[in-house]
């Protein structure tokens, strides 16, 4: 089943270029790791601190070994310095591809 997967996040203050830079530098290879079938990070214009990251996956298990992936490489241990809060994820199943 393909789900969508949703992340709210916050940055530090102090650290809301390093979030976006830190996007540009993974996201090329989350759009190529093995089921994923896209990801967009956005900002919120009127608080440039709030972040959504939307990624689209062919399942859940193919996201888990991402996340699997992405913790043991450390980039999460880099990516939650910059956090303000703990990110608030959410997975969705993909009713419609419209």
């Amino acid at each position: 089943m393909k789900i969508m997967v949703k992340f709210e996040l916050v940055a530090k203050s102090e650290d809301v270029d390093k979030i976006r830079l830190f996007f540009e530098r993974i996201l090329p290879d989350t759009r190529k790791y093995e089921g994923c079938e896209g990801a967009i990070i956005s900002r919120m214009s009127e608080q440039p601190d709030k972040f959504i990251l939307i990624e689209y996956w062919e399942s859940n298990e193919l996201f888990q070994n991402y996340m699997k992936w992405r913790t043991e490489i450390g980039d999460f241990n880099e990516f939650g310095s910059m956090l303000a809060a703990e990110p608030d994820m959410q997975i969705f199943e993909v009713l419609t591809t419209a």
